[in-house]
């Protein structure tokens, strides 16, 4: 049984947009030790759909988007 979890092709578009509402900063010196793992967890999502991204690309699974 193959448990690989396969995304559909993803968007260059998404991946700004996500990046811009969850940007990889530092944490204030104010978050809670919770909160600055919640946002480790938000910012690791969007580095996984950017890897995953780069690799669509390779695979020719997704073409890269002319702006």
């Amino acid at each position: 049984m193959n448990d690989e979890i396969v995304l559909p092709a993803l968007s260059q578009d998404l991946i700004n947009k996500l990046d811009k509402l969850f940007p990889d900063k530092c944490p204030l010196l104010t978050d809670t030790e919770r909160e600055v793992w919640y946002k480790v967890g938000q910012r690791s999502v969007i580095n996984y759909l950017q890897q995953t991204y780069d690799d669509q690309l390779e695979q020719d699974i997704v073409t890269k988007q002319v702006q």
